[in-house]
């Protein structure tokens, strides 16, 4: 009765809490919309307006461009026709003194005609730069007497036919309308760099203000000229400024646009940019506009808006509570049967009945769903190891489960490298997964059976509907193509792909994966993001067999006795463009480095080294190298794994090796005195190069080896003279030389008397005692 008790309490709390939270819920999605719609209203509003406002702008920028630029353009013709005058022409090789007087006037009425109203030009100066003389409105003078000679001149010195430039009038009051000026300088003979005369029309700035556009809106506008100075605002005390360095003109002069809007902080102001620039003089023209002032109308509707909104809430409110309640009876139903469950009594008090039910719906359609697709995983790893049976492969093809294909590839994709990438060792699974999740959308459904990953590799079977083998290749192809490209542009990593031969019996899918994996082992030569076709791979890499570069190997290992890194890396390069430059199989190439590591290991054995000292985890050496995808890997491991730690070891050993390498040598001379001795001899007994010994040995005697021989063979002889009957003939024979002469010569040059002269002279003395490393 107590557990009844409780449970019906149970039930009643979550009925409570159930309703609560349905009751929230008619509440959110009737006050989320009409918070969602009066916030679309509003923002919506404000964007068009500021849309509206930003066309208005772009409109009224390109309006004044185009006023300003037909003005321009047509003075600009004008004098252009002025200058191509014959008068002009003929003035500039004459003084213009009374003999010239008709083309005088012809000239001076010309200007006035320029000067028309129409234009808006305050003067015009024709200035002779070889006869030194201007002339304008007031007739002509000397250069040096006019007001603009220090200017004419500058100008004459611009690299440039014809150029606006701005003017400031050092001859009027500070704010007259003619106090900044545009100049619009042509040099004569037209085109003409290095000019005869100038032609100077002076456009006053007041000129240009007027055509600026007269609008009650808010902003500011203004016309800079190439140098960046305001040549027309809206404020006049503003003509003249450069704004170069103005936060809105550094922003244009960085974007390099003709023409563009933009929005930026100005002293911590949003502000609206528009501007446009001119590719006839390089003016530009800007708009500068407070973004409040262009959506303080939108302010309006945001409070007509909100009002209307808290309006529907309550509607929404009152609502919500009714329909709450019938909303809850046949949910309150349905919770009395999962009441009654026995797994009731493991039901959370915090979680209510809707909560339950829907659980219990979602694990089961979810349970569902990853059955499926693991059974569909399972099957193609199934097929691929060759556990599926011909009667189960019919069954899915007949319910349609899988795709009913006339040839099929095995495509197998594996991942070159995570070098120089974002990604680290830790990765490949998961993107692994993702390239699968990619081949899975790139190949449609209907051509391929369900991707897999398998161990390191993402393995697709992909057909068609086609036998005829060359468009198979050509298809299968394309797709590797676009798998390439797609984890090349998302993942940024490079991919290899190799691929089977074409079958028609899915049955032969596990023949086809090995295929696949072996154009991969290919790969290693050809380097990364490879397309590798088993066929292509068999008809370029079989060819006759070739012999083991035991040359370059013997070489390489004579090097690292010597401890030269450099040579012996330089070697092992040689040795992989060897073996990789020839037509051998994969497993020949595999078997060439095996017995390249094996080369090596033997030597490292042989000089007292253990396999642990180099093999530091669990791996095999053999497993490591072969997990390699590049012969640069290859290269780098063999050095950075076994070449490397080979010489350090060397080097370690090299004291202890230095004196039992002498030691040995210094036994076989005094043992062996009477027989031939060389370094090769000593070489090959001890096992090391010939080189290597008689290095080892000067560093621990200080004696070449040869002639310690000598200076050995020297003691023998005094010993032999001195405390036997033996004649020079037979000591010398003893002795290993040619010639009794070559033994005597010898003896005279070290003790600078003849052996008969030493044995007269230390005859019945004792024998001098033989320091080995001193002598």
């Amino acid at each position: 009765m107590i557990d009844i008790a409780a449970r019906g309490d149970l039930m009643k709390n979550h009925r409570i809490n159930y309703f609560k939270k349905l009751f929230l819920f008619c509440i959110c999605i009737g006050v989320l919309p009409v918070i969602a719609l009066g916030y679309f209203s509003y923002a919506k509003s404000s964007e068009l307006l500021l849309d509206k406002a930003k066309r208005n702008n772009t409109e009224m920028v390109e309006q004044t461009r185009l006023r300003f630029e037909q003005k321009l353009k047509l003075i600009d013709n004008t004098q252009t026709q002025f200058i191509s005058s014959a008068a002009v022409n003929s003035a500039m090789d004459k003084k213009l003194d009374k003999d010239n007087y008709v083309l005088y006037e012809e000239l001076i009425q010309s200007l006035y005609r320029l000067q028309t109203y129409e234009f808006g030009l305050s003067e015009v100066y024709l200035a002779n730069l070889g006869q030194d003389w201007i002339l304008d409105g007031s007739g002509k003078k000397a250069a040096e007497q006019h007001k603009l000679s220090t200017v004419i001149q500058e100008y004459a010195g611009v690299q440039k036919a014809s150029f606006w430039t701005m003017y400031k009038s050092p001859l009027v009051q500070t704010g007259s309308p003619i106090e900044w000026n545009m100049m619009l300088v042509k040099k004569i003979p037209i085109h003409s760099i290095t000019p005869l005369g100038l032609l100077i029309a002076s456009l006053p700035t007041a000129e240009l203000n007027k055509m600026l556009p007269q609008r009650s809106e808010p902003g500011d506008f203004y016309v800079l000229d190439d140098q960046y100075r305001v040549i027309a605002s809206g404020d006049r005390n503003q003509i003249g400024v450069n704004l170069s360095g103005t936060p809105f003109v550094v922003r244009i002069d960085q974007d390099q646009l003709d023409g563009d809007q933009f929005q930026m902080e100005i002293d911590n102001e949003p502000y609206g940019i528009t501007y446009s620039k001119s590719n006839y003089n390089g003016w530009m023209y800007v708009t500068k506009v407070h973004i409040e002032d262009i959506t303080k109308e939108s302010r309006a509707i945001g409070w007509v808006t909100a009002a209307m909104c808290l309006g529907l809430l309550a509607l929404i409110m009152l609502l919500s509570f009714q329909g709450s309640r019938k909303l809850y009876r046949p949910i309150r139903k349905l919770y009395d049967i999962v009441l009654r469950s026995p797994e009731m009594a493991s039901l959370s008090p915090q979680s209510d009945e809707l909560y339950w039910i829907e659980k219990k719906l979602h694990v089961l359609l979810g349970d569902q769903e990853r059955m499926s697709g693991q059974l569909r995983e399972f099957f193609m790893h199934k097929l691929l190891q060759g556990a599926v049976g011909m009667n189960e492969m019919r069954e899915r093809i007949r319910s349609r489960e899988l795709a009913s294909l006339q040839w099929m590839r095995v495509v197998c994709v594996r991942i070159d490298t995570l070098e120089g990438s974002k990604y680290t060792e830790m990765d490949r699974d998961l993107l692994l997964f993702a390239i699968n999740n990619m081949v899975g959308e790139l190949i449609p459904e209907p051509t391929r059976l369900p991707p897999v990953v398998i161990h390191e590799f993402q393995v697709t079977v992909a057909g068609g509907d086609t036998e005829q083998p060359e468009v198979t290749k050509e298809r299968t192809y394309e797709l590797a193509k676009r798998i390439q490209e797609a984890v090349r542009q998302y993942l940024k990593l490079p991919i290899s792909i190799g691929i089977s031969r074409a079958f028609t019996d899915p049955l032969n899918a596990p023949r086809a994966l090995v295929e696949a994996k072996e154009a991969l082992a290919y790969g290693m030569r050809l380097g990364d993001e490879s397309i590798l076709f088993i066929e292509d791979m068999y008809h370029q890499f079989m060819a006759d067999p070739i012999t083991f570069p035991q040359q370059i190997v013997s070489e390489m290992l004579d090097h690292i006795k010597l401890m030269d890194e450099g040579k012996s890396v330089q070697l092992l390069d040689e040795f992989m463009r060897v073996i990789t430059g020839r037509q051998i199989s994969q497993q020949e190439f595999q078997l060439y480095l095996l017995r390249l590591l094996t080369e090596l290991m033997r030597l490292y054995q042989e000089l007292g080294g253990h396999m642990h000292d180099i093999v530091k985890n669990d791996n095999s050496l053999v497993n490591e190298l072969m997990m390699l995808k590049s012969t640069p890997q290859m290269v780098n491991w063999l050095h950075s794994s076994v070449i490397k730690p080979m010489i350090s070891f060397i080097e370690k050993r090299s004291d202890v090796l230095y004196a039992k390498i002498s030691d040995q040598v210094l036994d076989i001379i005094h043992h062996e005195y009477d027989k031939p001795l060389t370094l090769e001899l000593c070489g090959a007994r001890l096992n090391y190069h010939p080189e290597y010994v008689g290095r080892v040995f000067r560093k621990e005697t200080g004696f070449a080896f040869g002639d310690y021989v000598s200076r050995y063979r020297l003691h023998i002889a005094k010993s032999l003279l001195t405390g036997t009957t033996m004649t020079i003939t037979e000591i010398s024979e003893k002795l290993m030389y040619n010639k009794p002469q070559n033994f005597i010569r010898y003896f005279r040059k070290m003790e600078g008397m003849t052996p008969g002269q030493y044995r007269e002279s230390f005859h019945g003395k004792k024998p001098e005692s033989f320091v080995p490393t001193g002598l």
